[in-house]
Parts: C-alpha cells; sequence; structure tokens
C-alpha cells in the first residue's frame, strides 16, 4: 500500500479551532480512502504559504527524499504552494521520486507536460491573488493612516481596550519628555519609572534603547505616521503636545542619544571641567586608594582630586542660581510657541541645504568657492537660530528648580549628574588651572569659573 502525505494547511486560524484543517481533512481522507493509500497526516495550521515557515511541509519533503512516502494529496494545488519558485521545487522532486499527486478537485499528473501546465497555471493564478490582495492590503492601510486611525492595538501610556490616556503611565511619558529637554539622561528616566513600577508592556524594566525608541514614536503627540512618514493628527488622544515632541526629538537625534552602544560619563565633571593648559577636557580615574581624580589625557599638565573641585563647583552653581537675579535666566525674547516652531522648521530646512550642497558639489554643479559661499551662509543662518533657541533651552534645563530662593542648593544637589552637567553647560565654563607655587596643596582659586 501506498503511503500518502495529507498535507492540511490553514493559513489564519483567529480561534485556534483549526476549523479550515477539519474539513480539509475529511475530504483528503475519503480521497486516501478511495485510492486505497495509506495517509499520513502533515499539519500547518495558522500558516501562510507565502512568508511563514513551514514546518510539517519541510518534514514531508524529507520524508518524501527519503522514500518513505509515495504520494501527496492536498485539499487544492493551493495548500500547497502560493509561490511559484516552491512549485517548480515540488515538481522537481516529484518527478525524480516519481510522486504521485491528488487533490480533492482531481489528480494532478506532473510526470506529463499537461499536468506541470495545470500545476502551473494554478500556480500562477494563486500568486496573482496573493499580489492583489497585497496591493488591496496596501491601499486600505494607507486610507487608514489618511483617516488618521491607529495601527496599533496597545502602547504604554494608553489604555488597551478605549486607546485613552492612562491616568498612572500617561503623566510619566509627560515627565520624560519634559526631563529630556531639561537635560536629564536616558537612564535617569529608566530608573525613574521602573522605580515607579511602571515596566514596559511586556513587563521587562525600561532601558535606555527601548526608551529613545518609544520616546520617538509620533502616536505620543497624536500623529500619524505611515511608511516612517507624519502624515496628520491622529484619531487618539496626545500624550504630549506637539511642539514638546518635537523639540524633544532634536535632542534624541544628538549621537549620544541615538539608540546603540555608548560611552557613559559616570563621573560629574568628565567632558565638562576643561585643562587650563591646553584647553581639552579632563577624564576621571581613581587613585589607588579609591579616590577620584580629573586629569587632562592630552597633555597631562592638569591634575585635580574631585573632593577638592566638586564642592566648589555645587557651590558656585547654587549660590548664582540662588542670587535675586536668578530669576532673570529665565526671561527670552521668545514667547510665541509658534514662532518656536517655525524656527525649528527653518532650522530643518537650512540643514536640508547644507545636504544638498554636497550633492550637487559632488556631482560638479558647484565650484569648491561657491559651495563654501553656499555653505557659510547657511550656517550663519543656523547660528543666528541657534543663538535665538538658547533662551528657550534655560527655561527648559531650570525648569523645577527654586531660582532666587534659599532651598536651591538642595535642589541642586538633588539632581542627576546628567541633569547637573545640564544646567551647568548653560550658566558657565569651568576650567581647572594647573599647580602653580603652591606646590601639593590645593588651592581653591586653581577653579576658574566663567559665567556665560
Amino acid at each position: 500500500m501506498i503511503r500518502a502525505a495529507v498535507y492540511l494547511r490553514q493559513s489564519l486560524d483567529k480561534t485556534g479551532e483549526a476549523v479550515a484543517v477539519a474539513r480539509q481533512r475529511q475530504d483528503c481522507l475519503k480521497l486516501c480512502a478511495d485510492k486505497g493509500w495509506d495517509p499520513v497526516e502533515y499539519i500547518d495550521n495558522d500558516t501562510s504559504a507565502t512568508n511563514g515557515h513551514r514546518k510539517a511541509y519541510d518534514r514531508m519533503l524529507t520524508d518524501i527524499t527519503e522514500g518513505t512516502i509515495g504520494a501527496v494529496v492536498a485539499w487544492d494545488l493551493d495548500r500547497l504552494h502560493r509561490r511559484p519558485i516552491e512549485l517548480e521545487a515540488f515538481m522537481a522532486l516529484a518527478d525524480e521520486r516519481h510522486l504521485a499527486l491528488a487533490t480533492v478537485s482531481g489528480d494532478v499528473d506532473l510526470s506529463t507536460a499537461q499536468g506541470r501546465l495545470v500545476a502551473r497555471l494554478k500556480g500562477s493564478v494563486a500568486a496573482h491573488e496573493i499580489e492583489h490582495k497585497k496591493a488591496r492590503q496596501i491601499r486600505a492601510a494607507q486610507q487608514k493612516a489618511e483617516r488618521g486611525e491607529p495601527n496599533w492595538s496597545q502602547a504604554f501610556g494608553y489604555h488597551a481596550d478605549t486607546r485613552q490616556p492612562d491616568p498612572v503611565t500617561a503623566p510619566l511619558v509627560k515627565q520624560g519628555y519634559a526631563a529630556i529637554l531639561a537635560g536629564a539622561s536616558l537612564g535617569d528616566i529608566c530608573r525613574a519609572w521602573n522605580a515607579a513600577g511602571a515596566y514596559t508592556l511586556t513587563g521587562k524594566p525600561w532601558t535606555a534603547d527601548t526608551l529613545s525608541r518609544f520616546l520617538r514614536q509620533p502616536r505620543n503627540a497624536g500623529l500619524r505616521a505611515y511608511k516612517g512618514e507624519i502624515i496628520g493628527e491622529a484619531t487618539w488622544p496626545e500624550l504630549v503636545d506637539v511642539s514638546t515632541w518635537r523639540a524633544a526629538q532634536t535632542v534624541l537625534e544628538a549621537p549620544e542619544r541615538k539608540p546603540g552602544r555608548k560611552s557613559v560619563r559616570r563621573h560629574l565633571l568628565t567632558g565638562v571641567a576643561q585643562c587650563g593648559k591646553c584647553g581639552h577636557y579632563l577624564s576621571a580615574s581613581y587613585l589607588t586608594d579609591g579616590r577620584i581624580i580629573y586629569r587632562c589625557t592630552k597633555c597631562h599638565g592638569v591634575s585635580i582630586l574631585a573632593e577638592n573641585v566638586v564642592p566648589i563647583v555645587y557651590a558656585v552653581v547654587s549660590g548664582r542660581l540662588a542670587a535675586p537675579d536668578a530669576v532673570d535666566l529665565l526671561k527670552t525674547e521668545l514667547h510665541d510657541e509658534a514662532e518656536a516652531e517655525a524656527l525649528r522648521i527653518e532650522q530643518s530646512t537650512l540643514l536640508a541645504e547644507l545636504d544638498n550642497i554636497g550633492v550637487e558639489r559632488a556631482d560638479g554643479l558647484l565650484t569648491g568657492r561657491q559651495a563654501k559661499i553656499a555653505t557659510d551662509r547657511i550656517n550663519d543662518k543656523l547660528q543666528a537660530i541657534q543663538a535665538r533657541q538658547t533662551d528657550q533651552e534655560r527655561i527648559r534645563v531650570f525648569d523645577g528648580l527654586p531660582l532666587g530662593q534659599p532651598d536651591v542648593a538642595d535642589a541642586i544637589k538633588a539632581l542627576s549628574p546628567d541633569r547637573f552637567r545640564a544646567v551647568l553647560d548653560v550658566l558657565a565654563t569651568i576650567t581647572v588651572a594647573p599647580v602653580g607655587k603652591s606646590g601639593k596643596t590645593f588651592q581653591p582659586e586653581r577653579v576658574q569659573v566663567v559665567w556665560r
């Protein structure tokens, strides 16, 4: 008796009950009984024949190759194949192993030209149906996006059933964007959210990479994207306003913020304090007794113990922000949010023009001199825009700090290192002078502060 592979496949099984497979089995087993074949079932339930890995199908091919299967039974040819390339490989194997092929709609003799033609025609029809279906799905997805309808069912910050902001996690998202704009690191936000038990949808703690990708989602600002491009407003409520979201994207686009491996500044003044001899930034290292020392790794002419310089930096920053005129730091000429958004758009346009100049120079459309003139003009405009945006940056960095009040010192000490560095970067530059005639005795005047 010929052992026949009964191949049963259902592309989509939403209920998990394999109803279509059961119908196919009934007809295929009857066909085996009529032919006197011994059936062996191979089932790929809830598996696509175009983009899914079919384990049972692969196992069936192995058994055919090994000679344990002499015939194949399927409800129709499209249950076996949806891609012509797979059909051709199957026909080659069938010819080699003298395989019989039967379907409920009729036998197909792959050993004859007529049988191969029928198989190829059915395969072509199946491929056409797939392409047509894909085109309909793409157009439907585009239309759905144009209407602002969601293509997601669950998202952090929203209720899964209503797509309305979740009262517990939605405020955290808003605080996260504010923290980014205030100079906090991704790690700071991850620690805050994880400490609050507000984990990702998979129940895992937040990492810098997952948070970075989440904060880039236009969905959080109530924007609908399609194929990576924002095409309009969405039908669901925003977690953060659009202007804040766009401002945060500028911060997140910095190289050190992008997903992937990156160096971490563990020590407060690494990359902040400058060498008074060569101007290079100081880096931290450990002495044999465990103390931290900042050194210039370029000229090796300046070094200072962290226990000497860090308290001074905290003191001068706290003193400046506790002064009565510290509130003047929040003064800005840029009050109009619409104007701020216009500046961001103009900045993006100018940056795109810089890229175009590079392309035109490479294509020989511009001479070196012409490219330099155009580049210099654009850079001048960019510097003017950045100068106008500086005041807005100050407002974000000082958010939540009691400027002009004595308790600002406690607030400063409570900041994370990244947030403190952001405050310091707005306020002043710190330079450490080389050791003078004082020798090993520390002199506080070596720490020089220049207010911006």
